[in-house]
């Protein structure tokens, strides 16, 4: 099977590089890899199942943006948020380590520019994006991994830009919670941290990321413990 290249990048997403996914991450990548289809045929391109405050979050990140602001979805999977917030009028740049998500995304979601890249080394010039989303982004990550990715968000995003991080709730971030070894029909291995909101809300501001909403949800379905978004704006 063939899949469409990506659109070309309008004039204010030129910055945004598309060099290769560097080879840290690769058991993210590869686990990825090996789902990418499967989750995109299970899960579907949409948000629509979605839960209404994960819609919520979304709608109040996009209207908390400044006029013409470009949004980076940082490790977009296969485009699900990406696509949604383009459908809110919103021009966005999705960036992942996965080449198969990669694909899937850019297949089912035409509107949206994707480019390879890590979240600690993002493709991306300093100061461009208006925005950033790290929607669930950062729970295969440890601190340190996820200290750097922070420097990485504070440094894309714009003077008064707004940052989105969906995250799993939970009493310690420093270890994982759990290994996901079995996802959407395929064995992987995958560590899952859980991350206090205070921790993570105080790991961003060291960054100059000042938290500005936050929001817990208690489970749902299935899910094991609380959902939790953080708003920041960076410093003007």
């Amino acid at each position: 099977m063939t899949f469409p290249p990506p659109r070309a990048l309008t004039a204010a997403e030129k910055t945004v590089g598309s060099r290769i996914a560097p080879a840290g991450g690769a058991a993210v990548r590869g686990s990825y890899d090996t789902v990418a289809e499967s989750y995109a045929e299970l899960v579907g391109q949409g948000m629509e199942t979605e839960a209404l405050w994960e819609r919520g979050v979304l709608r109040v990140f996009a209207e908390s943006l400044a006029p013409g602001a470009v949004v980076g979805d940082l490790g977009c999977g296969a485009g699900r948020v990406a696509g949604y917030v383009r459908g809110l009028g919103v021009r966005v740049v999705g960036v992942d380590l996965s080449p198969g998500m990669l694909r899937v995304a850019a297949r089912d979601h035409r509107g949206v520019a994707f480019v390879a890249g890590d979240m600690t080394r993002l493709p991306i010039a300093t100061g461009v994006l208006g925005g950033a989303l790290a929607w669930y982004s950062t729970v295969h990550s440890s601190d340190e991994q996820v200290d750097s990715m922070a420097a990485e968000f504070a440094r894309v995003l714009a003077p008064g830009g707004v940052l989105c991080v969906a995250f799993k709730v939970g009493p310690d971030g420093s270890e994982p919670a759990s290994w996901l070894v079995h996802a959407y029909g395929h064995s992987v291995r995958l560590p899952v941290y859980r991350r206090p909101v205070d921790e993570l809300s105080a790991l961003l501001g060291r960054y100059g990321l000042t938290e500005t909403a936050r929001v817990v949800r208690q489970p749902e379905d299935r899910e094991p413990t609380p959902q939790g978004f953080l708003l920041l704006r960076r410093a003007g």
